[in-house]
């Protein structure tokens, strides 16, 4: 089993196990200034928790790429969400090919720390950016909580760690 595989054993059971402070996502996409009109890249969709957040706030002239490898977990989140502007993607992110310098924002939203070499995934996604986009990792929880949460999960997931910010840069 590889992380890609706990991932998909979870997805029936993920949306009861894990919750989401639906405050916190609001105040983080405020923060990252997501307009209406806007092109959005959901990395590590999951089960689609950020999808109707996304979809409300770029409205019906944006558009959301929601992209997970964890194919039973996206599978998930296409059955919860029928958006005519959200496209769900399976495959890892940083092996498909998407058009560069055209998503306004890329969002890593609780699954950043699943990387394995974090730096070289921002260098990489970065050039799907705009020259004006923003990268977002975000995480309703701390650090801490984050890193003893996978540390206590599973063996899959124990070494996935959300370093500092001055690490990632």
């Amino acid at each position: 089993m590889n992380s890609r595989d706990y991932f998909n054993s979870l997805a029936e059971k993920w949306d009861h196990r894990v919750t989401h402070d639906k405050s916190k996502i609001q105040h983080i996409l405020k923060m990252t200034e997501i307009r209406e009109g806007d092109k959005i890249l959901d990395v590590g969709t999951g089960t689609g928790v950020l999808v109707p957040f996304l979809h409300t706030c770029v409205g019906r002239g944006g558009m959301v790429i929601a992209v997970d490898h964890a194919e039973k977990m996206i599978d998930r989140a296409e059955r919860k969400f029928n958006y005519d502007n959200v496209k769900f993607i399976r495959g890892d992110v940083l092996k498909i090919k998407l058009k560069e310098n055209s998503y306004d924002c890329i969002m890593c939203y609780s699954m950043f720390p699943h990387f394995e070499n974090q730096q070289g995934a921002v260098k990489y996604l970065s050039r799907y950016l705009k020259a004006e986009g923003r990268f977002v990792i975000g995480h309703s929880n701390s650090r801490e909580t984050i890193n003893n949460l996978h540390k206590e999960a599973s063996k899959y997931v124990e070494k996935d760690i959300l370093p500092t910010a001055e690490i990632i840069q």
